[in-house]
């Protein structure tokens, strides 16, 4: 595959907000720009890549860093500076909504996983 550049000129105000912005979610602003192509023209980037999600404290700055680290060994930085409460919302919001998700599936047993309809219709 052939990659191009693609660039746009910003007014120094502009371009000093876009660089924060970044820098606030913890990614580089090529990163940025093509992710909002893609989302602006509705492509999305298949997943093709397996890991796990690694969430570190780091207590110089009180603050969360969450990465993936890939199969391959690669350890890929979604977000930095997340703040403890951000963390405690998105944990009490995962627990919840795997609660929903358990009983709209009548799981039971912890060990248990959910079993595709067709698989069950055979047994008819």
């Amino acid at each position: 595959m052939e990659y191009r550049t693609v660039s746009t000129k910003l007014p120094s105000n502009e371009l000093t907000l876009f660089r924060a912005h970044c820098e606030k979610k913890g990614v580089a602003p090529a990163f940025l720009v093509r992710d909002l192509i893609l989302k602006e023209m509705k492509i999305t980037v298949p997943s093709t890549v397996a890991g796990k999600n690694k969430i570190t404290y780091v207590k110089s700055h009180d603050s969360f860093t969450w990465c993936v680290e890939l199969d391959t060994g690669e350890i890929v930085e979604v977000l930095r500076n997340v703040s403890p409460t951000f963390v405690e919302n998105l944990h009490d919001v995962v627990k919840l909504c795997l609660g929903e998700r358990r009983t709209f599936i009548q799981k039971k047993r912890r060990d248990s996983a959910a079993i595709p309809n067709r698989i069950l219709k055979r047994r008819e």
